[in-house]
């Protein structure tokens, strides 16, 4: 009798570690489930992405590889993973960890799905994926924030719910959006990734201007009809007194003109985090939509067809042309 052994093939993958605190008990006893769980600890996106409930020992050498060293203190990483995006090393890749840049363009659409922390601390090359105890090179960046900030109170954590729904976003890795679109989406990230809600202003109302402005001139009203319009789709009311702050804050902000605790004449602190949430909000609702309904997204693919589907009350100047 022959004796077979079965010899495990375990493939190099790209590794983005998720920390953080999963779904509430009284979240789980409302019907909440994390996207990974005990009873399907993998939610596959496609053939080469998918999410995976990391081993806590993976979980907490990713940590450790991707943390710096100190000199004479032992720090151990205090959260292991909640889950992690994982990629296929492609054979086929022609640059060094060039399927990265997938993976993070994945983890950018799944904050259109709901915003989430994952960013770029905990990035690893896993030599041989699932294997017991696999070599890993982490992966560090410069020059970028590796930080995502949430608005307070946010859910930190994706649902099976919205795997499903990112799993629809996944031909976007290869599909061409309107670079009106495009440029909101990328606005979006960004302010994602800042922390500073003087920052983080200026780029979500910049997405909106990506969106819907249509003309050099009355920009603010442009902004502050259009914008108006765009939120009655999505049930989100506004007042022209929020969105004419809004606009007033992006400008004082983007000129250096002043800094937002000294913009309380403008709007009270206490309501600046409440208005960039809506305004933030609405715009990651926009996007989801444009890329989920191509009828919808269409609508931004020209000046005119802006200007078809969120007609303004006044008639803005056109553009001379000549000298």
């Amino acid at each position: 009798m022959t004796n077979l052994t079965l010899a495990l093939v375990f493939e190099p993958c790209y590794v983005v570690l998720h920390l953080g605190n999963g779904p509430s008990r009284n979240e789980e006893q409302a019907g909440a489930q994390l996207i990974v769980h005990d009873k399907s600890p993998r939610f596959v996106l496609n053939g080469d992405f998918w999410i995976d409930r990391l081993d806590a020992e993976l979980a907490k050498n990713i940590q450790q590889a991707c943390q710096p060293r100190h000199h004479r203190i032992d720090d151990t990483p205090g959260a292991n993973g909640l889950y992690a995006f994982v990629r296929k090393v492609s054979a086929s890749e022609k640059s060094k960890y060039e399927g990265m840049s997938e993976l993070h363009s994945v983890i950018a659409l799944s904050r259109l799905v709901n915003p989430t922390s994952t960013g770029d601390r905990y990035c690893a090359h896993v030599w041989q994926f699932g294997a017991k105890d696999s070599a890993i090179y982490a992966i560090q960046y410069r020059g970028a924030s590796p930080d995502v900030s949430l608005v307070n109170g946010r859910r930190d954590w994706l649902s099976v719910q919205d795997g499903e729904t990112l799993k629809k976003l996944m031909p976007w890795l290869s599909k061409t959006m309107h670079k009106r679109i495009h440029r909101a989406y990328w606005n979006h990230e960004f302010a994602q990734r800042s922390y500073y809600l003087d920052v983080k202003f200026p780029l979500i109302v910049s997405g909106f201007e990506a969106l819907m402005n249509t003309r050099e001139d009355r920009v603010r009203a442009q902004f502050r009809e259009r914008v108006r319009l765009l939120a009655n789709d999505f049930s989100i009311s506004f007042s022209d007194d929020e969105l004419n702050a809004a606009y007033t804050l992006r400008s004082q902000l983007l000129h250096a003109q002043s800094f937002l605790f000294d913009l309380q004449t403008v709007l009270p602190q206490s309501e600046h985090s409440v208005l960039y949430e809506k305004l933030e909000t609405l715009l990651q609702q926009t996007l989801l939509r444009c890329l989920l309904d191509d009828s919808f997204g269409d609508r931004f693919s020209s000046e005119s067809e802006v200007e078809r589907h969120w007609p303004l009350s006044f008639a803005p100047r056109r553009r001379k042309k000549g000298p």
